[in-house]
């Protein structure tokens, strides 16, 4: 789960915002290392620079496979392709399940018959 933080301007404090969003502000120059932040949850305001945030920028430079497909189809999309995929799998397993003694006699007789020719 991402972390949230709340950072100070100056002017006001702001927040909460991912780990992710603060590297964003830090790139972009709205914020710096000496940027006051804290914790949702935490009482102690701290630097930014003394904050570890490695687990942001992991997540940053190696996106999992759903924050991929998050940034590229709609939430409803693909939760329906999800779906789909689902009944699939069901439908396959049932499938199987139900017709394994065909499949394995089938299989048999086609191996009696090519070990007798």
């Amino acid at each position: 789960m991402a972390r949230k933080f709340y950072y100070d301007t100056g002017e006001k404090k702001v927040g909460p915002v991912s780990g992710a969003d603060l590297l964003r502000l830090l790139r972009e120059g709205e914020v710096d290392a000496k940027t006051w932040v804290r914790r949702d949850g935490a009482s102690t305001w701290r630097q930014l620079g003394s904050v570890d945030l490695r687990e942001e920028e992991e997540a940053e430079r190696n996106p999992g496979l759903w924050r991929v497909l998050r940034s590229l189809l709609p939430l409803r999309t693909l939760l329906v392709v999800l779906l789909v995929f689902v009944v699939i799998i069901v439908l396959m397993v049932t499938v199987v399940s139900v017709a394994w003694p065909i499949l394995l006699g089938l299989l048999v007789a086609w191996l009696f018959l090519k070990a007798f020719r």
